[in-house]
């Protein structure tokens, strides 16, 4: 075998080696990926799960600490945007017609998720009273978002709508 020859044979190993420890990079990082996807939307179901009666549930005799409560499992646009909704629209209604607010959660699926963010399908059924009435049951669903909070990674609501 000529030198030449030889060396063409060397750099094509090694070209050969250099593609072949990219494409299991490449590989190990998927694997990564998914693992850390399929934990996330695991852990955010249940979240979904837990955060939704929270979200939905006050009383009028106690809704400043329950509109604190719920402030305490929302986060990014959507938090401000719930404040705004539970201090200006629930709390003043919920005073005003001695109402209350229960939510139990009876099914949760995942639609999308990424490590960071989870798209959920929650089914729950709402109960609400008003100044002693009967309560009245709502068998309902939403689009539940949620995403881990940056400082200690626990999931929280960034979005809910009603379908």
């Amino acid at each position: 075998m000529t030198h030449a020859r030889l060396r063409s044979l060397l750099v094509g190993l090694a070209v050969l080696t250099v593609a072949a420890a990219v494409v299991v990079g490449q590989l190990a990082h998927r694997a990564v990926v998914a693992r850390e996807t399929d934990a996330a939307a695991r852990d955010a179901a249940q979240a979904a799960a837990t955060l939704t009666p929270v979200l939905l549930g006050y009383d009028w005799r106690t809704v400043d600490a329950d509109a604190e409560r719920i402030d305490g499992v929302t986060t990014g646009p959507f938090a401000d945007q719930n404040h705004a909704i539970v201090a200006g629209l629930v709390v003043p209604a919920a005073v005003d017609g001695h109402a209350s607010s229960s939510a139990t959660v009876s099914g949760v699926g995942v639609v999308t998720a990424t490590p960071d963010h989870v798209e959920t399908v929650v089914l729950y059924t709402q109960t609400t009273t008003r100044d002693g009435a009967s309560p009245r049951r709502d068998a309902r669903s939403a689009r539940v978002v949620l995403e881990p909070d940056p400082d200690d990674g626990r999931w929280l609501v960034a979005g809910f709508d009603a379908l």
